[in-house]
């Protein structure tokens, strides 16, 4: 099993947002409104964007391909037991294949919840080709949605399961209450390229935009885009939260990797020359998904 999490670390930019606010709130449970005020502040700003093609951010294929190897070919950071080890760790090109079916679980995902996701999955499916379904029973990717005494449950239903990595993550994720929302995903084992499951997790005292921007980040950055990068502009792959919802810059990310010519199990020396190649097409090709 291969394992990686890839969460907003909201603290780590809250101290700067909300100072006094925020350390208070990062030694115990964050309360819902200290993320509407994060929300109000991000806003304020200019960020949390929901254009997908800004006129003041174009795009061209050196940027794509700058971004496609940052955020294709390593995690942001990794576990070691319960540690967290924030550096870089590489990774060859990873995807899925055919049909994902996705659960959700939690006490706290809202109708509007489930509307966004399905929207969101339809529209990753003409992209890529994928399959999504929405199902109650056997699945490849679970989304929680839950607050503190539904984070419990979550756990529970983890380990009723059989996944105690998935749990012990989980648990780490729980009680770290600066992070708003992560996900944790493995490949099998007989092709460490093809991934197989994922576990989508938020808190539900992340609302409005900021909820609708983790479970956009953390949905597509499950399917193989796992890091973030501080160059990739317009995109949701970036920390500095000026964009909510995926780009087009992401949507090409998202066609490149799901393009035929590249191959799972690619190292980014393997693939980065096609890549670049499938990047110009798409950003010279006047057709628009």
């Amino acid at each position: 099993m291969h394992l990686v999490s890839n969460a907003r670390l909201a603290c780590a930019r809250a101290i700067v947002l909300l100072s006094a606010l925020f350390v208070a709130g990062c030694a115990g449970n964050v309360s819902p409104e200290v993320y509407m005020r994060l929300t109000e502040d991000l806003l304020s700003k200019g960020h949390l964007r929901v254009d997908p093609a800004p006129k003041d951010a174009p795009i061209n294929s050196t940027g794509l391909a700058r971004s496609f190897r940052d955020v294709t070919f390593s995690y942001e950071f990794h576990f070691d037991g319960d540690r967290i080890v924030n550096e870089r760790l590489e990774k060859p090109l990873k995807r899925w294949r055919g049909v994902i079916r996705y659960k959700l679980i939690g006490d706290a995902y809202t109708a509007q919840d489930e509307a966004e996701i399905a929207e969101l999955t339809q529209r990753i499916g003409d992209l890529t080709g994928l399959w999504f379904l929405r199902t109650d029973k056997a699945h490849d990717m679970l989304i929680s949605v839950a607050g503190p005494k539904g984070r419990e449950n979550v756990s529970s239903y983890l380990a009723e399961r059989g996944m105690p990595v998935y749990r012990q993550r989980y648990d780490i994720w729980r009680r770290t209450p600066e992070w708003m929302c992560g996900a944790t995903l493995s490949a099998s084992n007989a092709d460490p390229g093809r991934l197989v499951f994922a576990h989508i997790f938020i808190r539900s005292e992340v609302s409005g935009l900021l909820r609708k921007a983790c479970l956009q980040e953390e949905i597509i950055q499950s399917l193989g885009l796992t890091n973030d990068s501080d160059a990739a502009r317009p995109s949701i792959f970036n920390d500095d939260q000026e964009f909510a919802v995926m780009t087009r810059h992401d949507e090409l990310l998202l066609r490149a990797l799901y393009d035929p010519r590249l191959r799972t199990g690619m190292t980014v020396d393997q693939a980065m020359p096609i890549a670049e190649e499938i990047l110009k097409d798409l950003s010279t090709s006047p057709k628009q998904l």
